[in-house]
Parts: structure tokens; C-alpha cells; sequence
């Protein structure tokens, strides 16, 4: 009898050693898991609300017309220089090691559809502040002059740039994107993102016109050459970006203008500041 006891309470400790480990799969599909109810929180938070948007004011957040069709190149809403009431009805999420990319569905000026994409990083806000696209009071209709031509408009406009600052921790957090290609600035520092969707554990990679090219991870290149890349991007043409998206497991390879980027940056890192 004594024996069967201490074989007992052996199992028993034997069990209680390992509840706590975790494997590096473990680990990440618990950050996501916590993530995604962080990420339905805040589309809960939005469905149902009514904002004042202008398209003139807002070329760093379009509104498109398909939200599979969701580039720069492709056709936006213009709201003619007014403000109109945007309803968001619902949103798609599509879950990545690093971030959510979040798609909303919205009723424009109570007769259109159409669709803004945002992430868990970049998130959409409601509020009164200058640099929100997204007002809670519709403002005065104002009077500004067209782009030039089509040209400027996309060397100016084809970056999407966005910030938010954590209203809980302070946190500020900035992002500038084209193209599936993203350079973020957290806290004062950068990182570096290519592609979307990634296959677990593939590599990812950039090269910026003919220097030697960065990988990584399922998307984030390696943190230690961030600032290297960002430099190359200013003074650089173009970037050519490799990833591996879910469920092809296969190369994609892509080119990305950077044109315009240098202006943009600063522009991010203005607003960062005044977060």
C-alpha cells in the first residue's frame, strides 16, 4: 500500500512539473488567441457607430469600392470635398503572426458601400483630433485645391500612414504602408514588415535596389538592420520583397516604388511627435 502511494504522489508531482511549460507553438497560438479577443473587442466597439468623413482630408485612409480590389491604384470614394456620415456595419479579420488586418464594412452617406482596411496596429479612431480622418462631429465643409495631376497624387498618397497612441500604457505607435510593405516606429524605434497571411515559419526578405537584401521571419525582418533599411529606402528607388503567404507555400515576390516614401516618413514622424 505504502508503495502504491508514493508511486502516486510521484505522478502527481510528476504532472504539476510540467503544467507550466509551454512549446514555442503554445506560446504563439496563446498570443493570438489574446490578440483576436483583443481585435473583436475593438470591432465590437465600432460596429454600429457613425462618423463624418471626407475624402479630401483623407487620402491616407480611402474608402474602396472592393475589398478585393484594395491597392492604391484601385477606385475609392469621393466625397467632393463634404463631409458625409460613415456607418460601419461589420468587419472581415485576417490573423498574422504580428498583427490583424482588419477590413470594415461601411455605409457611405446612407446609400453606398464600401470598405477601409486598418490594423491592430494602426487602428481606426473616432474623434475630434486634426489628424483623424474619422470625425465624431461633422466639421465645416472646407475648399481645397486638386492634386496637380494623377501623378503627385499617387507619388504623395501611395503610402498609407497611420498612428494611435494607447490610451492605457501610452504607447505610441506609427505606421507607413504600400504595397504589402510596412515600416513601423514603435516607441522610437523601427521595424520592418513584408507581406501578409505568412506561412508558419517561413522566411521573409527585402533588398532595396542593389544592395544586399534583410530576412526574416514570417514577415518581420530582423530588428537589427531596421534603421539600414529605412536609410536605403530614402535614398532608394524601389524595394523587391519575398514572402511565403498562407495556404501557398511558395515564394511570392513583389516590387514596391518608393517614391514619395522619404516625404511621407517625415510626415509619420511629425505626427508621431505630437501624439
Amino acid at each position: 500500500m505504502k508503495k502504491t502511494i508514493c508511486m502516486m504522489t510521484l505522478s502527481f508531482l510528476s504532472l504539476n512539473t510540467y503544467a507550466g511549460f509551454e512549446t514555442p507553438e503554445d506560446q504563439k497560438n496563446k498570443r493570438l488567441a489574446e490578440r483576436a479577443v483583443e481585435t473583436k473587442n475593438y470591432i465590437n466597439s465600432m460596429v454600429g457607430k457613425t462618423a463624418w468623413y471626407n475624402s479630401a482630408g483623407c487620402a491616407t485612409k480611402p474608402i474602396y469600392a472592393n475589398k478585393e480590389q484594395m491597392s492604391y491604384m484601385d477606385a475609392v470614394y469621393t466625397t467632393d470635398n463634404k463631409y458625409v456620415p460613415v456607418t460601419f456595419l461589420g468587419a472581415d479579420i485576417y490573423q498574422d503572426t504580428y498583427q490583424d488586418y482588419i477590413t470594415f464594412k461601411l455605409q457611405i452617406d446612407n446609400k453606398d458601400e464600401g470598405y477601409i482596411k486598418t490594423s491592430s496596429l494602426s487602428k481606426i479612431e473616432i474623434s475630434d483630433k486634426s489628424w483623424e480622418c474619422f470625425k465624431t462631429e461633422k466639421p465645416k465643409d472646407t475648399t481645397t485645391e486638386k492634386p496637380l495631376s494623377k501623378t503627385t497624387n499617387d507619388i504623395l498618397f501611395g503610402w498609407d500612414t497611420s498612428c494611435r497612441k494607447d490610451a492605457f500604457n501610452g504607447k505610441k505607435i506609427c505606421s507607413i504602408s504600400r504595397d504589402r510593405l510596412m515600416v513601423l516606429y514603435i516607441d522610437g524605434r523601427y521595424a520592418v514588415s513584408v507581406g501578409r497571411s505568412h506561412y508558419p515559419g517561413t522566411e521573409s526578405a527585402i533588398k532595396i535596389d542593389d544592395n544586399v537584401h534583410y530576412s526574416g521571419k514570417e514577415g518581420l525582418i530582423n530588428p537589427m538592420y531596421a534603421n539600414l533599411i529605412v536609410k536605403q529606402m530614402k535614398e532608394g528607388k524601389k524595394a523587391v520583397i519575398r514572402y511565403r503567404e498562407w495556404p501557398y507555400d511558395y515564394n511570392k515576390d513583389s516590387e514596391v516604388d518608393l517614391s514619395g516614401f522619404t516625404k511621407k516618413l517625415n510626415e509619420m514622424l511629425d505626427w508621431y511627435k505630437k501624439l
